[in-house]
């Protein structure tokens, strides 16, 4: 063949080729854009049964198949050997968190299945993921300038144990998950002391990615009414100051709103005055140890929703999927002012002095709010036939309740230039490290003047809570000594973003702070001691005769205290305790305060 002729063959072979490909490029193309309108998920929630783990996450893996902006993550371990999944949803196709950052880009994250019997948010991720990503109702518009970040189950070993009797009072789902983790602790009282693999996951999974938004879904069987969906947005006034203004100010009445153009109107979770609606709701505080609570500490919108358990649950899974609809929703529509208030409010707290540790409900502060309830009265109880208190629901009622949603500080604390951590205290070095305090740590060994804390009139709680004997009430007295710290203790500077974590943790007023949860508990423990042997007398004597200060310390709480006149081992004692001779260790609070 001539050469010029076999040239050109080639060429028209290799087009061929290119064209084809082309070709089947664009029917695959068309084939996934066809997909858009079909759902690659089919639940049961409209047939009272909520979804196993394992079908959760296949579900996940059949949506990160499908369409390559979504793909789902493994962040960590959970207590149970399994993995805890993000499912991230980027149209831009982008899934690390930094870049999204500087794409400008704002995050939502969703936690579903903190308690695995309260799985009505398990279903409605998925409902949501699977409709934003096939472009349901234009769906697709959503992500423009927003990431979704799902995480499809938080406490999977409660999941994997589904049992009709959880949940005792929970009719609906047939299936419900347990409250527990697989080590049987409540997930949503473990976000500060991380004694399961689950939270320390959560930690670093929330500290990376630093969400914009975040909502837990849970349901409650606290109280009865006539709506199915409740919200419990954290309490403003503990948040930085610029985030919980916006929060109030803005984008919660902005959710209630939204809210009403569906279905299911949202009141706030019913927190009773009293024990009775009629005397109002009030908001509560969240502390630390909730997801609500911990997150607040990092400038984000946090906010929780609290289906009412006595709701069919095919309209649990729809109020709360449409409640996440219209929270991405507002994220997209105010993106850049979002993006501004955490900027400022980080920045604010890097110079914030004084810090609030505790909260009292403002009585002379409230709106009035529409409620709908139910009567109440009393039937038969089939078992014994004595009268029960029950709601009678053929007699619903509308009427104007207070709601109370303003806190004032009941007790705050100036914060120190640092504060002085023992290298000793590692599993206290441990958690700030999960969360991402920044901390340095001394080059020599060397003696620094301190501000510290000694713990009086301590009361431990009367039974174990998840695990703890947690420190219920205590008071505080403060000494000014120098004490010799060594080459690697830490020195933590409160001039940081994390300031309302590095505060809330380690004063030990904190409502959940790493001393009330017995992180520090050793220092109460005294490991030198007297008996009042001659060897010991004869040496305080000595110790009397030799310093005529103490002599005189004495002698006044003789002259204070005659009893003791003539109780060598109470003189002992006093000597002992009150003259500098016992060790300053006990009760004295390991973290201390340095002033520059």
């Amino acid at each position: 063949m001539n050469q010029k002729y076999a040239g050109l063959s080639m060429y028209r072979n290799l087009l061929a080729l290119f064209v084809t490909a082309i070709l089947l490029g664009s029917c695959e193309a068309r084939q996934k854009q066809a997909a858009e309108s079909e759902s690659l998920i089919h639940l049961k929630y409209d047939q009272q049964l909520s979804t196993s783990y394992p079908e959760v996450i296949a579900n996940y893996q059949k949506l990160d198949s499908a369409w390559p902006e979504a793909q789902l993550l493994e962040a960590g371990l959970t207590d149970c050997g399994k993995p805890l999944h993000l499912f991230v949803i980027s149209s831009d196709r982008q899934f690390d968190p930094m870049q999204i950052r500087k794409s400008g880009k704002r995050i939502v994250m969703i936690n579903n299945g903190i308690h695995s019997g309260e799985p009505e948010g398990i279903e409605a991720g998925m409902l949501i993921a699977d409709d934003i990503l096939r472009n349901h109702d234009g769906m697709r518009k959503l992500l423009e300038n927003t990431v979704v970040c799902i995480i499809p189950v938080y406490s999977v070993g409660g999941l994997l144990y589904q049992n009709r009797w959880h949940r005792t009072n929970q009719p609906e789902p047939l299936n419900p998950g347990y409250r527990g983790n697989a080590k049987n602790l409540d997930l949503n009282r473990d976000f500060v002391k991380l004694d399961t693999e689950n939270a320390r996951s959560f930690a670093r999974l929330f500290r990376q990615w630093d969400p914009d938004i975040f909502l837990d879904t849970h349901t409650t069987n606290g109280s009865d009414h006539q709506y199915v969906i409740t919200y419990l947005p954290a309490q403003h006034n503990s948040m930085p100051e610029k985030v919980g203004n916006y929060f109030s100010e803005t984008m919660i009445p902005a959710l209630y709103e939204k809210m009403r153009s569906t279905p299911y109107e949202m009141i706030p979770y019913a927190e009773y005055t009293n024990d009775s609606p009629e005397q109002g709701i009030e908001n509560y505080v969240q502390t630390p140890r909730f997801s609500t609570g911990y997150t607040l500490l990092f400038h984000t919108f946090t906010q929780m929703i609290e289906n009412h358990c006595y709701k069919p649950y095919v309209d649990r899974v729809k109020s709360i999927y449409l409640f996440i609809h219209k929270l991405i929703e507002f994220t997209e529509e105010n993106g850049s002012r979002i993006s501004e208030v955490r900027a400022e409010s980080k920045e604010q707290v890097k110079s914030q002095k004084v810090y609030a540790l505790d909260y009292l409900v403002d009585t002379t502060r409230y709106q009035m709010i529409e409620f709908k309830g139910f009567g109440r009265g009393t039937d038969k109880s089939p078992l014994t036939g004595e009268d029960r208190p029950v709601y009678d629901y053929s007699k619903p009622f509308t009427m104007l309740v207070p709601f109370y949603d303003h806190y004032e500080p009941a007790k705050t604390v100036t914060a120190p230039d640092y504060y002085i951590l023992p290298q000793a205290w590692s599993e206290v070095v441990e958690r700030l490290e999960i969360n991402g305090i920044i901390m340095e740590r001394l080059p020599k060994d060397t003696i620094l003047t301190v501000e510290v804390y000694y713990i009086e009139n301590l009361v431990w709680s009367p039974r174990p809570s998840n695990g703890h004997n947690f420190h219920e009430s205590f008071t505080t007295r403060k000494e000014v000594q120098p004490i010799p710290y060594y080459a690697g203790d830490y020195l933590i500077r409160v001039n940081q973003e994390t300031n309302y974590f590095i505060v809330n943790m380690l004063e030990p007023e904190g409502a959940d702070s790493y001393f009330r949860w017995n992180f520090f508990d050793p220092c109460l423990e005294d490991r030198e001691w007297f008996s009042p042997h001659p060897v010991l007398e004869d040496r305080i004597y000595k110790y009397l005769t030799e310093n005529p200060e103490a002599r005189k310390k004495l002698d006044d709480a003789i002259a204070a205290h005659p009893e003791i006149s003539k109780n060598r081992t109470a003189q002992m004692y006093f000597v002992y305790t009150q003259c500098g001779l016992a060790n300053k260790w006990v009760g004295r609070y390991p973290v201390a305060r340095l002033k520059l």
